[in-house]
């Protein structure tokens, strides 16, 4: 029996590089739409390469980072500054639900790929933009990465700064990719909601999304909290002793979490050997923990306290109490945590060429369509020649754009 997919009908041409829009292409396609990935005849996608850079594989066959963003999805190559290649995107355009991309409008103007250019043209089209900084304002047409404009224009880098001994202090330096993959999920969204409305009304729409904007809507309590004295970042002497990572006597960090004090404190106090606090007024104020004074020597206490057990004696009785609690991992723990495994999470792959990897499928679920299968992200115009007879082009007229270098085909 075929595979339910809620997308299954949805055709999606995405013009994307790097990591946000390919990334919401790849739940689009893993949730059942024909994803057909263009890239350029020059190289493609600059992010088929770019695992390079931190040691991964990125060959033709097996590119793991590179398929994490693009499974499930067809490629073909083009070269859109080409009237001949115009015509072939034009040509996808026609039937197609989206059209989604990350390149700026500039560009896209230069390839008549604009929304403006593309709205009269194909009325019921949704076209689904990322893009750095909003559609507005004299910095709209500026280049952005997750890097600068979620991370470092965001206030994450600068307000979560890392306090040493002395003056001389750094901003934390950004997770790779966070803030294109968590653009990702809402452009999706968004893009799902305007497809739906279109196919209502026959209207299409432009769907955009900034980093920018979406560091700025994730920040929101500590944006507004702003402007009423909260400040950014703590240190431990004078934020919450119930929210802040404690080092155990194995080297591991163990983090505890108590959100309802009047509920939960006295749980906590009592785990700590530290029962005495529960009668005493001062330490069941949670506001008390933001005077330095209080927090402090309560935090150096607590430290003491930690040290003597290791995180998962410490995590067993935090459980057992019914408090929220949690071991600090590191990225490579997740490959081997039975949860991640156990939920598909992440998962290991054999490749057809024998070789093998641990990948990261998308956090999305449907008890209808179960577990997505994975096919590997598209090698450059790998499906070029296919796309186009689709689109009604004769083995002639294809020969001669391959001749041409309009189109690209994978050997």
């Amino acid at each position: 029996m075929e595979q339910y997919k809620p997308l299954k009908g949805i055709k999606v041409v995405e013009l994307s590089l790097m990591v946000a829009s390919a990334s919401c292409g790849r739940m689009m396609a893993d949730w059942g739409a024909d994803v057909i990935k263009v890239e350029n005849t020059k190289g493609g996608d600059g992010f088929r390469v770019w695992p390079l850079g931190i040691g991964a594989p990125a060959e033709d066959d097996f590119n793991p980072v590179f398929d994490n963003l693009n499974a499930n999805k067809r490629g073909i190559s083009v070269d859109t500054s080409t009237e001949a290649g115009r015509k072939v995107v034009y040509g996808l355009l026609e039937d197609a639900d989206v059209f989604l991309t990350n390149q700026r409008t500039s560009a896209l103007e230069r390839s008549g790929l604009d929304y403006a250019s593309l709205k009269e043209r194909f009325p019921k089209l949704v076209m689904a933009q990322l893009v750095g900084y909003g559609e507005k304002g004299e910095e709209a047409a500026r280049p952005g990465y997750d890097s600068t404009a979620f991370w470092a224009r965001g206030g994450f880098m600068y307000s979560q700064a890392i306090y040493g001994d002395s003056e001389e202090t750094y901003p934390l330096y950004m997770p790779i990719g966070f803030g294109d993959v968590t653009c990702a999920m809402g452009l999706m969204a968004a893009t799902v909601s305007a497809v739906l409305a279109a196919r209502e009304t026959g209207k299409g729409d432009h769907v955009t999304l900034s980093l920018y904007g979406t560091a700025v809507w994730l920040a929101n309590v500590l944006v507004t909290s702003s402007q009423y004295g909260y400040k950014m970042p703590k240190r431990r002497e004078n934020s919450s002793p119930f929210g802040a990572p404690y080092k155990c006597s194995d080297g591991r960090w163990f983090m505890p979490q108590v959100v309802n004090i009047k509920r939960d404190a006295p749980a906590f106090y009592r785990i700590m050997g530290c029962e005495e606090m529960i009668d005493n007024p001062v330490y069941m104020n949670r506001s008390n923990f933001n005077k330095e004074e209080i927090c402090g020597p309560v935090v150096k206490r607590f430290e003491k306290i930690f040290a003597t057990k290791t995180a998962v004696e410490w995590n067993r009785l935090f459980n057992e109490s019914g408090l929220c609690c949690e071991i600090l991992y590191s990225y490579d723990d997740i490959l081997t945590d039975p949860q991640a495994i156990a939920n598909d999470f992440v998962y290991h792959k054999k490749y057809e060429n024998g070789k093998e990897s641990n990948l990261v499928r998308s956090c999305l679920r449907s008890e209808r369509m179960g577990l997505p299968e994975f096919k590997r992200g598209p090698m450059l115009g790998e499906h070029t020649v296919d796309v186009l007879e689709e689109l009604g082009y004769t083995k002639e007229e294809i020969e001669q754009m391959l001749a041409d270098g309009v189109v690209r085909q994978h050997p």
